[in-house]
């Protein structure tokens, strides 16, 4: 026996020393895998979320599993579609309605997991893209049915199923103290149907998020409240009417308060409130009771960050299971890094915490743009969208080529950025609004970069860039249309409207060479006894793939033929379980019995 090991065992009460040594030794669940993986970029719709452990659970913790859509559905785990603990692993599957194609879902698993020796020390938080499909391939064309969307001088805009038919909404900002809900009939005409009322500056309402605060199954808003220094939360009542909670409807953030994001800080299975102030140089935290109540906490302080913290959001940067912060700070040319320690409170970056960036960042999206499975970075200036790749531990580097990337043009402003696979080919492509420059603004561009596949952004063969109105500002991307293909949407400051563009498809696939993304299959899977080869077809051709455990750790690496397929030989001897094929951005499970 060790002796520091025989040490302990001698200060141990005589109560204990004559417990059995098996109690005494009994160990607290911890998890050993997490499919899909976190940060993966284009996860298969219908895809179960799954965590296993490294020890039987209780059937009451099945509720310890939080699985939190975007876009459609809130907290999906719960009600007659609640989480199921069997064995060792909680998992979730969207057998209601499959997850929304290119949209964020974000799981917890919390300290509610209970196994044979104990409780799941820390809540594990992460995230995952789901992929996309359809005929779409960044080709963006306006709708035969434009919307009717006069919502009054609007600037952030925010994409979900509020009224609970299937198909995606739009809510924006209104100068008026206002935020302006549209619905769509679901073919992406939009029609506004209510005005809510938040805050009580005029000109006041800065950007706005949605998310299912309260856990009830339905997507509820923030508005951001900038003059007022506050969050007006609005709750959704299932049918895409919005009021104020009975508690704490408008939340104190701070001076000039910018920019909000929804997400579970402190592992508790609740969605938290985030916002940047630029009056105080912080980030806000408000934690979330469950019930929508937010509050301040002594034991959560706000973050210091750089100097004017316009954009922010947040994302698992290294690897560790809980959610980071990144803002860009709009005064300086920098963004700040901040890491959870898991249950609310931040640290700055050991190395790097202000990565440099192109001049005044004022918008900052995360993504994994090179495939690698970690979060990269992309910083949005007026003129330029720096790019800085993740080394897996959250510490932020200039790419070997296209550092600053000008994805928008010389000349032109941009004033929003989003990243989603547009052409279904299993990456994050960029897009960005920009209004064009000369006085007045009359006019702007969505302007369209797909990626490689490793993170080099190029103009598509046509269609680079399409009309988006005029004052284009915020920007949202989502299948409004119902086709299985990510379509964007961007507010138009000067004409008070809201313009929507299809990703058409067509013109683009023949023009570019590019089919549909096939996907990826394995056969025979689960394996057969004894390990045998297992064929992979759907693969882009000549694409490299890798097969990795249940820790991430690759044991075979393989290429693909000209026709997309490649034969796995398994280790021999490999134990049963589940490991993960992935390609060319796609993921897929293999069952080895």
């Amino acid at each position: 026996m060790p002796h520091s090991y025989s040490r302990a065992l001698w200060a141990l009460p005589a109560a204990l020393l004559l417990a059995p040594l098996g109690a005494a030794l009994a160990q607290a669940p911890v998890i050993s895998s997490v499919i899909p993986m976190a940060n993966a970029r284009a996860a298969a719709r219908n895809s179960p979320v799954t965590v296993t452990f490294n020890q039987p659970l209780t059937a009451a913790s099945a509720g310890a599993l939080k699985v939190f859509s975007a876009q459609r559905g809130g907290l999906r785990s719960r009600g007659t579609t609640p989480a199921v603990a069997s064995g060792s692993a909680l998992s979730f599957a969207p057998s209601a309605y499959p997850f929304m194609p290119g949209e964020t879902v974000q799981y917890t698993a919390t300290t509610a997991a209970a196994g044979t020796g104990g409780v799941l020390a820390q809540g594990r938080v992460g995230q995952f893209t789901t992929a996309t499909g359809g005929a779409g391939r960044g080709d963006f064309v306006l709708p035969a049915t434009p919307p009717n969307t006069n919502v009054g001088s609007p600037k952030s805009i925010a994409i979900g199923d509020v009224d609970g038919d299937g198909d995606l909404d739009l809510i924006t900002t209104n100068y008026y103290n206002a935020i302006a809900v549209l619905r769509n009939d679901g073919s992406g005409a939009f029609t506004r149907s209510s005005l809510v009322a938040v805050g009580n500056v005029v000109g006041n309402v800065s950007s706005l998020v949605l998310g299912d605060m309260d856990g009830d199954g339905d997507l509820d808003f923030a508005a951001v409240n900038r003059e007022g220094g506050t969050v007006s939360v609005r709750l959704n009542d299932g049918s895409g009417t919005f009021t104020a909670p009975g508690t704490g409807p408008e939340i104190a953030v701070g001076t000039m308060a910018a920019t909000a994001a929804l997400c579970d800080v402190d592992g508790d299975g609740d969605l938290d409130l985030l916002c940047t102030t630029t009056g105080n140089n912080l980030v806000s935290i408000r934690l979330n009771n469950g019930a929508a109540v937010f509050a301040a906490s002594a034991t959560t302080p706000d973050i210091a960050v750089g100097d004017m913290p316009y954009g922010l959001t947040v994302g698992d940067i290294d690897g560790d299971g809980d959610l980071d912060v990144i803002t860009a700070n709009g005064n300086n040319a920098t963004v700040s890094v901040r890491f959870n320690n898991g249950n609310g409170t931040f640290t700055a970056a050991g190395s790097n915490p202000n990565p440099s960036v192109a001049s005044l960042p004022i918008h900052v999206a995360l993504g994994d743009i090179d495939g690698d499975g970690d979060l990269d970075l992309l910083a949005m200036s007026d003129y330029t969208i720096s790019i800085r790749m993740n080394d897996g531990l959250g510490n932020f580097t200039s790419p070997p080529t296209n550092p600053n990337q000008l994805a928008v043009g010389v000349g032109s402003v941009t004033t929003a950025i989003a990243l989603s696979d547009v052409d279904s080919d299993g990456d994050l492509d960029l897009l960005a609004t920009r209004q064009n420059a000369g006085f007045p603004y009359q006019y702007g561009l969505l302007c369209v970069r797909l990626n490689n596949g490793q993170g080099l952004f190029t103009p598509p063969a046509t269609n680079a860039n399409s009309d988006m109105g005029a004052l284009p500002s915020g920007l949202a991307v989502g299948d409004v249309d119902g086709d299985g293909d990510v379509d964007a949407m961007a507010t138009n400051g000067s004409s008070n409207t809201v313009t929507v563009r299809l990703n058409g498809g067509t013109a683009l696939a023949a023009a570019a060479g590019r089919p549909a993304a096939p996907a990826l299959a394995l056969s025979p899977n689960p394996a057969p006894a004894g390990h045998g080869p297992t064929t992979l077809t759907g693969a882009v051709p000549n694409a490299p793939l890798t097969v990795l455990d249940a820790l991430g750790r690759v044991l075979l690496t393989a290429t693909a033929d000209a026709a997309g397929t490649a034969r796995l030989a398994l280790p021999a001897g490999l134990p049963a379980g589940v490991y993960l094929v992935r390609s060319g951005g796609q993921v897929r499970r293999l069952v080895v019995e």
